[in-house]
């Protein structure tokens, strides 16, 4: 499945496929990158213990390394109930199904959420990070890590650059970044973005 977030826009066609890339190397993710700020870290008591009530132990790390094509993960049975981890970007990725649909991941996921539907504390990127880090690490790559440059803008920043909001950077460009998608350009009408 390919998931974009509906304040994600892509602003050039493709020239390599994120989705031939994922199921051609058996990964269950493929994400567009991996949290490096403390705003994209989840964990901490409850979390830790709803991961181990899953899993049957808990997560204490989780980095990327250069020469590496996957995230390494750290667990531990018993040391880490505390320990808070960065997620992996929610707002582009590519996923196994198979894998999500799992029933070990399936456990996690009502677990995961418990009695608190719709909450936002026990969020999309972290349900999708802790089972991938428990189960699957070496399966769980970066396209950053792998030099897709795929040209999605989110949040204003595109391509790793800030970039201003969508519309003007659409229409005009912004700080010397234009968007050359001349495909879409008069046949996609933007009507959000900021």
């Amino acid at each position: 499945m390919m998931w974009l977030d509906s304040d994600g826009f892509p602003t050039r066609a493709w020239d390599r496929d994120p989705i031939a890339f994922a199921i051609n190397n058996d990964l269950v993710l493929f994400a567009a990158a991996y949290h490096k700020q403390d705003a994209g870290k989840f964990g901490g008591e409850e979390a830790q213990r709803r991961i181990f009530n899953s899993f049957n132990t808990t997560l204490c790390d989780a980095y990327e390394r250069d020469g590496t094509p996957h995230v390494i993960s750290v667990t531990s049975p018993d040391k880490c109930f505390f320990k808070k981890l960065f997620n992996f970007h929610g707002y582009f990725h590519v996923t196994n199904l198979h894998f999500y649909r799992s029933d070990m991941v399936d456990r996690f996921s009502r677990n995961w959420i418990g009695d608190c539907f719709l909450c936002r504390e026990y969020d999309d990127q972290a349900a999708l990070t802790a089972p991938t880090l428990v189960l699957a690490p070496e399966r769980a790559w970066t396209m950053t890590m792998h030099n897709f440059s795929l040209g999605v803008f989110h949040n204003s920043i595109l391509d790793g650059k800030k970039a201003g909001g969508f519309i003007k950077l659409w229409n005009s460009g912004n700080n010397g970044i234009t968007i050359p998608f001349e495909e879409a350009r008069g046949n996609c009408q933007i009507k959000a973005g900021n």
